[in-house]
């Protein structure tokens, strides 16, 4: 036998053996990768067929099997970085939707500068010695930056004053990264709120909880849709996390690129239950949903209390679901001089079993959108499979909100401050829009 007929004994060995015709070393990588991500391997052949397009391919038959190899590992490397597998350490895959996004944006390494100023100001050489801070002092034409490592000339001439530093006793430092270069001293962070739970606990009970994706830089901007089933990379609090941060997951940088909008983490005959209106308002997996006329009483249960930095006692109430039908609402901005973004919107929502039992004010819940919450996830919209449409009054939406209460002429009257917005196409009536706004519609 030649060794021509060998190979061609071996091809078909080969596609007999794994069924879809590819290279035996492709089929393998592209098998890992399904199981690895929970994908069916027809959807991973699709990924990969459109990806070797790139490179010219119509017909991965006609190739060189060496060839399809080396295509397969490039595209799995690319997808390996794009998912965050490689981004953080501990990360694992987290399953559910975004259900809203906080209002305002906080820096992140307020603090760490804080320590640093302190740490320098009482023991310069043990805040150095620590491999966190860096210490600027100026040689005959560049500065010096002195760290756990030594002394090391910089680029940046004394006439400058070197980029990330700040003050401490009349002294310039920095904050570190672990390759000891110095660092951003400020690094804007903003948390989404998550609803779900760890991949493989997703269908155990009482896995699905709220979380707070703390989410840094361009990704504090990031614009979601909120409802949408998608799996994310997260990595979730430590055993000694302080309990007023066990709700929190650390996400890697760029992780709006990492998100994949997919529901194929159930089943596929009870992807319907991921459906806001049920997943949402579905008790028995998160006990978050109140019906409006019950937002005292959640208030009253689940609120906590808290002391400012100026020593003041305040109270923060739950993060709620609910449902209920919009009685008036504001889609045009307001100036506020409470919001980051200098803005705020509105929409009020009532329902039957309120308006039974409360008149006035009463009979309806004030919600208030933050301007971050608008440009973020645009709640004032229902997303069809080809577009978006703006809703009018009437409508039914579900709102993720925080509970706060004000007083009136002595009565409590809950109100929502808004993280999220769900509307359903079904149940929606269209905004209409445009049209002659000028006074010579009067005449």
């Amino acid at each position: 036998m030649t060794n021509m007929e060998n190979e061609n004994m071996e091809n078909e060995n080969t596609e007999s053996k794994n069924g879809t015709g590819l290279p035996e070393a492709v089929h393998k990588r592209l098998s890992k990768h399904a199981e690895r991500t929970k994908q069916s391997l027809d959807d991973v052949m699709t990924e990969y067929f459109t990806f070797i397009k790139a490179f010219g391919c119509e017909d991965w038959r006609d190739e060189d099997d060496d060839l399809l190899e080396d295509w397969a590992e490039q595209m799995l490397v690319v997808l390996r970085t794009s998912t965050g597998s490689r981004g953080m350490d501990g990360a694992i895959s987290f399953v559910g939707c975004f259900v809203g996004v906080d209002q305002n944006q906080r820096d992140r390494r307020e603090f760490l500068v804080s320590r640093a100023r302190r740490e320098f100001t009482l023991d310069a050489n043990a805040a150095i010695g620590g491999g966190q801070v860096g210490h600027y002092t100026k040689g005959e034409t560049h500065w010096v930056l002195t760290t756990s490592d030594g002394d090391s000339t910089t680029d940046i001439p004394v006439a400058e004053v070197p980029e990330h530093s700040f003050l401490s006793d009349g002294e310039r430092i920095c904050l570190l990264a672990r390759s000891r270069r110095p660092k951003a001293m400020s690094m804007m962070g903003r948390h989404y709120y998550f609803l779900g739970a760890a991949e493989d606990d997703f269908t155990k009970d009482g896995a699905i909880r709220l979380w707070r994706l703390d989410c840094q830089g361009e990704d504090a901007n990031m614009e979601v849709p909120v409802g949408r089933p998608c799996r994310i990379q997260a990595r979730p609090p430590g055993e000694n996390t302080n309990e007023a941060y066990r709700d929190v997951l650390s996400v890697s940088m760029g992780m709006r690129e990492q998100i994949e909008w997919t529901d194929n983490f159930v089943p596929e005959d009870m992807r319907a239950l991921l459906h806001p209106y049920k997943y949402w308002l579905n008790n028995e997996l998160h006990g978050l949903s109140v019906s409006l006329d019950m937002l005292m009483e959640a208030y009253e249960a689940n609120s906590r209390t808290f002391t400012t930095n100026s020593g003041e006692q305040g109270r923060s109430g739950p993060i709620v679901f609910v449902k209920g039908t919009v009685n008036r609402m504001s889609t045009e901005g307001r100036e506020s001089e409470y919001d980051q973004t200098g803005r705020s919107y509105s929409l009020s929502l009532t329902s039957s079993a309120l308006q039974s039992g409360a008149t006035g004010d009463a009979s309806e819940v004030m919600c208030w959108v933050s301007g971050a919450c608008h440009d973020l996830t645009n709640p004032f919209v229902a997303y069809t499979d080809e577009d978006a449409v703006p809703y009018a009054e009437r409508s039914t939406v579900l709102v993720c909100g925080r509970i706060g209460v004000r007083r009136k002429d002595g009565d409590e009257i809950p109100n929502l401050k808004v993280m999220g917005v769900f509307a359903d196409q079904r149940r929606i009536r269209r905004r209409e829009e445009g049209g002659d706004t000028g006074r010579g519609q009067f005449q």
